[in-house]
């Protein structure tokens, strides 16, 4: 989807979004523009938005050259101008980013989060037995 880059861009673009933090690398270095990627592989809409967004952030000077707050700055800048497209890229960020086996165990997560905190037991396929025997009741759509 993404050029070599555009793929450098948004690592380093992620990185300043969620930077890292102690020995876990920032979100670009871990790979949550991978995840990104593949999203915007099954959106045409969202493709655009984000090749857009991209060129927005690279358009009045070389991102990956300026030094951290200038970064930040330009950041800033195309968060005004493009609220739709950084609203995306920082849900897609942490999307990416959170739902990383490694980011959950660092965070003390031995599991996904459910609702209120509760621990869920074993699934059971046993429990869908009497739903096996029925006959179906929807019509095929052929």
């Amino acid at each position: 989807m993404l050029d070599d880059g555009q793929r450098s861009l948004l690592c380093a673009v992620l990185n300043r979004l969620i930077p890292p933090r102690g020995d876990l690398p920032g979100a670009g270095d871990l790979g949550a523009g991978e995840r990104i990627e593949r999203t915007l592989a099954e959106s045409q809409k969202l493709r655009r938005l984000f090749l857009d967004g991209l060129m927005a952030i690279q358009v009045s000077a070389s991102f990956l050259e300026l030094d951290e707050p200038a970064q930040t700055a330009q950041l800033q800048r195309v968060e005004q101008a493009h609220p739709q497209f950084f609203a995306a890229l920082v849900d897609h960020a942490y999307r990416g980013y959170y739902t990383l086996p490694r980011v959950q165990q660092a965070l003390g997560w031995l599991r996904p989060p459910q609702p209120l905190g509760h621990t869920l037991p074993p699934f059971d396929p046993e429990l869908l037995s009497i739903q096996r025997t029925r006959a179906p009741f929807w019509r095929r759509a052929d």
